[in-house]
């Protein structure tokens, strides 16, 4: 009990300053997200690949996005609010079975409700083109049997993010990298960690799932060439003549761990064994494979009469599906090896068999 004419601590209440205007994010708050919305999803949205040889295409860049996006919170619970219309720039090559392009054309997809009332499903995805041409309808046929989940994936991982905390996230980030230099690592709400702990346990489950699945198939290629043994080694292990039949970038390291890139990194790799001119060993991967997933490749090279060279292709661990969730990996890796190697060797080098 207190003692007479003396205030009794129990009851007081002291000044607790900005920590005591909304304890817990009990009040309703608002925060304006379309700005962070806009940044986030020109990130996630450019340089997509949609689909691979023949009828090839990519997104180019965000062109526009209209609508709002907010974050709430009110009694500790997020509450996003957003109603987005997108439109995205895409560009797409037609390509004959010798890798020789034979037609190009370019469009927008429009995505017109990113909303969080349908959250959960896949937003409408509306391919348009900006000539009327035959090459234009059939790349946008070949996107809209095959190349609208890399978008949808993408538009998923904005939403996720943003129902999260949305710029919240990027800012716990940025913090977190400043703490070296001694500033205080924010705390987000407890619902925002909740979701954000929900949204990075789910990526990481899936990524696990993919990474080191096979299709349990292997790809197995005979091929014959009109020169030496020697002349096709060089193909695979000197650098300007695989810039010349692959007519891009490339680059090579010929000894063993050496690594390359074929395509301007579209395939990439390191030699495991290179035993001129008869064998050749490799990792090998397309960029859209899923991280850290890698094939084995065994080139042999037989000369059985001079002049006439036998080339065997022996490629194993081939994924399942890309990381857009593709299953037809091995089909197109096989046909690439076709088009976009072999054959293109013979034409350039004129080693036609």
């Amino acid at each position: 009990m207190a003692k007479f004419d003396e205030a009794d601590p129990r009851w007081l209440v002291t000044d607790m300053g900005e920590s005591g205007r909304n304890v817990n994010n009990w009040h309703w708050t608002e925060r304006d997200c379309t700005e962070w919305s806009k940044q986030r999803l020109g990130e996630l949205l450019a340089g997509i690949q949609l689909m691979g040889p023949p009828a090839a295409a990519r997104t180019v860049k965000l062109e526009s996005m209209t609508g709002d996006a907010f974050l709430n919170t009110r009694k500790n619970k997020l509450i996003p609010s957003y109603d987005l219309e997108v439109r995205v720039s895409w560009t797409g090559e037609l390509t004959d079975g010798d890798g020789k392009v034979v037609g190009s054309a370019s469009g927008k997809l429009h995505l017109p409700h990113i909303g969080d009332d349908n959250h959960d499903e896949d937003p409408e995805i509306r391919i348009v083109t900006d000539t009327n041409s035959s090459d234009a309808e059939r790349l946008k046929q070949a996107i809209h049997s095959a190349g609208k989940k890399p978008v949808l994936e993408a538009v998923h991982k904005f939403v996720a993010e943003l129902r999260a905390g949305g710029p919240a996230l990027a800012e716990a980030a940025a913090e977190e990298a400043a703490n070296g230099s001694g500033v205080p690592k924010p705390k987000l709400s407890s619902a925002a960690e909740v979701e954000r702990e929900k949204a990075a346990k789910a990526a990481k489950e899936k990524a696990e799932k993919e990474k080191g699945k096979s299709s349990g198939k292997a790809i197995s290629i005979t091929a014959k060439f009109h020169c030496r043994p020697q002349d096709i080694f060089e193909c695979f292990t000197v650098q300007g003549r695989v810039c010349a039949f692959t007519q891009s970038p490339a680059t090579v390291q010929p000894t063993p761990g050496g690594a390359f890139s074929w395509y301007g990194g579209s395939i990439s790799g390191t030699f495991t064994e290179l035993s001129a001119p008869g064998r050749i060993a490799m990792t090998w991967r397309f960029n859209t494979w899923p991280e850290d997933c890698y094939s084995k490749v065994v080139i042999d090279i037989t000369e059985p009469e001079p002049g006439n060279t036998v080339v065997k292709i022996k490629q194993t661990e081939v994924p399942a599906a890309d990381k857009f969730g593709h299953e037809d990996t091995v089909d197109v890796t096989e046909r690439g090896w076709h088009s976009q190697v072999l054959n293109r060797i013979r034409h350039v080098f004129g080693y036609g068999a």
